[in-house]
C-alpha cells in the first residue's frame, strides 16, 4: 500500500501540472508538427515510454527507487516541454 506523505503530496502537485502542460504539447507536435513525421514520432514516443517507466518508479514502495522517480519524472517532464520547441526546424 502507497502512503503519501505531505510532502509527497506537495511534489506531486508540481508534477502533475507539468504533465497536463507538457503531454498535450508533445503530443500535439508528434502528429502536427512540421518535419520528418517518423523522427518527430520516435522522439516523442520514447519521451512517453521514459515517462512511464519513471511514474512506475515513483509510485514503488521503495525509498530510494521514488527518488530516482521522482528526479526522472520531473526531468522527462521539462524535456517533453521544451523538445518541441528545441527541434522545432531541425527534425
Amino acid at each position: 500500500m502507497i502512503e503519501v506523505t505531505h510532502g509527497g503530496a506537495g511534489a506531486m502537485f508540481p508534477l502533475l501540472i507539468l504533465l497536463l502542460v507538457s503531454l498535450p504539447i508533445n503530443l500535439i507536435w508528434v502528429f502536427r508538427g512540421q518535419g520528418n513525421a517518423r523522427k518527430r514520432r520516435v522522439i516523442g514516443f520514447s519521451q512517453i515510454a521514459i515517462f512511464t517507466v519513471a511514474i512506475i518508479l515513483f509510485f514503488s514502495d521503495v525509498t530510494y527507487f521514488q527518488t530516482i522517480g521522482f528526479v526522472a519524472t520531473f526531468i522527462v517532464l521539462i524535456a517533453m516541454l521544451f523538445t518541441p520547441v528545441v527541434l522545432k526546424n531541425r527534425v
